[in-house]
């Protein structure tokens, strides 16, 4: 599911960009999402959700709550939540996220873990089973007179 730009419009929580054409190098940590249209290498760390767009090459370790590749990553990628791999996206390095989806062209170089998660059971009361009233039998009176 790709971002739109008006996803990237939350002012309480700063997003980046980084545009096809521009190469950072480094870490790079924050609290909003961050997408990538240009090249990175480095370290890549967010609260947040991170996308690689179709242009981009990502020579980093990436640590985030939703990662979405359409590009290449080369590194491996930790989610805290989930990671999708599109059609023309290519990860070179092992992936850990609670939930793993890869579409049809996309490829996955490397290994996948999953995260074990706790799903709370509903409590529920026992059941007890009832059985049926049994029709009073005669008692062989005869009551006509």
């Amino acid at each position: 599911m790709a971002k739109t730009r008006a996803d990237f419009a939350d002012f309480n929580n700063p997003d980046t960009i980084i545009g096809r054409g521009v190469r950072v190098e480094g870490t790079l940590q924050t609290a909003g999402d961050i997408q990538i249209n240009g090249e990175f290498k480095g370290k890549l760390l967010t609260e947040a959700d991170v996308v690689v767009g179709e242009y981009a090459v990502v020579d980093a370790d990436i640590n985030g709550q939703n990662v979405y590749v359409s590009g290449e990553v080369i590194g491996d990628i930790n989610a805290f939540e989930k990671i999708e791999i599109m059609e023309t996206g290519k990860v070179d390095g092992n992936v850990t996220a609670s939930a793993l989806s890869i579409e049809s062209g996309g490829i996955l170089k490397g290994t996948s873990t999953m995260h074990e998660v706790e799903t709370e059971r509903p409590e529920t009361e026992p059941t007890y089973e009832v059985q049926e009233a049994k029709p009073e039998e005669d008692s062989g009176a005869d009551t006509s007179a």
